[in-house]
């Protein structure tokens, strides 16, 4: 969820075409990769060093779906915090359509808000960093919170900053990553660029297995598997 220079990250920092990328296409509503415990929780490092958590809660009613993303952190220097950061975000879906988002969040005292609400064709976007604004047209919109791999062929918006862009995505392949609990994951490397510079994994179920990106410092998001 920290997020840098060259654009905030979000939790998590007219549309142009993404390159040509080595996978299947956005998977159909029903298979939306959503963890069959519900959960998903990640231990946020800043150069090999705990600094936070970041947990994800998946609750489905009928074809709707919501999901709590919160995140916390505290970067110390000989003890003594330096920065600290806090999230809350909530996504609405309804079968495979995003339809709408609040979130907030305290970045080391600045306070910032996005709403993302649904219009014919797009949605309407508040942002505390961006203003407000409509965005209409493909690819279509989606927010920037990893855990639908669909997002890196989407329009993506910064839950953070309400900014929207789109990202240059490409896959040197899979990789065994280190997990939370001292293990590995089987998992595929995708590199993202343009406005976003970072670094996601997802595994052979297509669930968010892992987050890098460089920030004043190396930020890594291991996952916890159960």
């Amino acid at each position: 969820m920290m997020q840098g220079r060259l654009e905030r990250r979000g939790f998590l920092a007219g549309a142009a075409a993404l390159t040509a990328a080595p996978w299947a296409p956005a998977q159909a509503a029903s298979a939306l990769p959503v963890p069959p415990s519900g959960q998903m929780r990640f231990q946020i490092l800043r150069n090999g060093s705990p600094i936070g958590e970041q947990l994800m809660t998946f609750t489905q009613d009928g074809d709707g779906l919501k999901v709590d993303i919160q995140a916390d952190m505290v970067v110390t220097i000989a003890g003594i915090p330096v920065f600290r950061y806090r999230g809350h975000a909530v996504e609405q879906w309804r079968g495979d359509a995003f339809v709408g988002l609040q979130s907030q969040v305290n970045h080391n005292g600045t306070l910032l808000s996005v709403q993302a609400s649904p219009i014919p064709g797009g949605f309407a976007v508040q942002a505390t960093k961006a203003g407000d604004y409509q965005y209409t047209g493909t690819p279509p919109m989606l927010p920037l919170t990893y855990w639908n791999r669909a997002m890196l062929q989407a329009m993506i918006l910064n839950v953070e900053t309400g900014r929207h862009y789109p990202a240059i995505v490409n896959s040197p392949g899979w990789n065994k990553l280190p997990d939370a609990n001292g293990g590995t994951i089987l998992a595929q490397r995708f590199d993202v660029t343009g406005k976003l510079h970072l670094s996601i994994w997802y595994d052979q179920r297509n669930q968010w297995s892992g987050l890098a990106f460089h920030v004043d410092g190396y930020e890594m998001f291991r996952k916890y598997v159960a």
